[in-house]
């Protein structure tokens, strides 16, 4: 995976290749830089292939959130309305060639590109800025989520069990910044999530909570 995900040049493929529910895409300051409990990468070899686990069928979910305010809780919704020079879906990310996805990983971003989603973004409202953090959810069988399990753990993600299932992170880092990914998969639902230079604490452990909450 590349940072170049929030370059016009990849972004533009992303984006006439989206269907469903898709917001757009941008870039957000660096006020809260703090990453998502990322966690190292690790080689293929290192890293056994998890089993996705979760709750009974019965229990998944069958719809995706109705808005990104939804996916939040209160509090935390606040906090990040609180962060500095950042927002959510401002207007300018719904125009082409500014949105990409929940992950850059190429075998995770040609499924994610084909399903119907929720894309959320935190961004700059002036327009792009090299930063950002970018939310997609889909709904995901439990035989999906296996194949999901298994190519990020062969693309050196570390995964652990985690609530109603299973949470798989990446993170990088060079002499300018810093970039990864956070997925859950569980409950009925693929929660991806990427980030360059904006991951606030805690953030996919507040959705997780809220959609699949108990």
């Amino acid at each position: 995976m590349t940072r170049s995900f929030w370059l016009p040049t990849v972004v533009v493929l992303a984006l006439a290749t989206l269907t469903g529910c898709s917001a757009g895409v941008g870039d957000a300051p660096s006020g809260t830089t703090k990453p998502d409990t990322p966690a190292a990468s690790a080689p293929p070899s290192a890293t056994p292939t998890p089993e996705a686990s979760g709750t009974d069928a019965s229990a998944d979910a069958t719809a995706l959130p109705t808005s990104c305010e939804s996916i939040y809780s209160p509090a935390y919704l606040d906090m990040l309305r609180a962060a500095p020079g950042i927002a959510l879906n401002p207007e300018w990310t719904a125009t082409p060639g500014q949105a990409t996805l929940g992950s850059t990983e190429p075998a995770l971003f040609d499924v994610l590109k084909s399903k119907e989603r929720l894309d959320c973004f935190w961004v700059s409202p002036a327009g792009a800025s090299g930063m950002g953090l970018a939310t997609s959810i889909s709904l995901s069988t439990s035989d999906e989520q296996a194949v999901l399990l298994a190519d990020m753990t062969a693309a050196g993600f570390t995964c652990t069990p985690q609530s109603a299932g299973t949470r798989c992170e990446i993170d990088r880092t060079d002499e300018n910044a810093s970039w990864g990914e956070t997925h859950f998969i569980g409950g009925g639902l693929w929660i991806a999530t990427s980030y360059v230079d904006f991951a606030p604490n805690g953030y996919t452990d507040d959705i997780v909570t809220t959609l699949l909450p108990g």
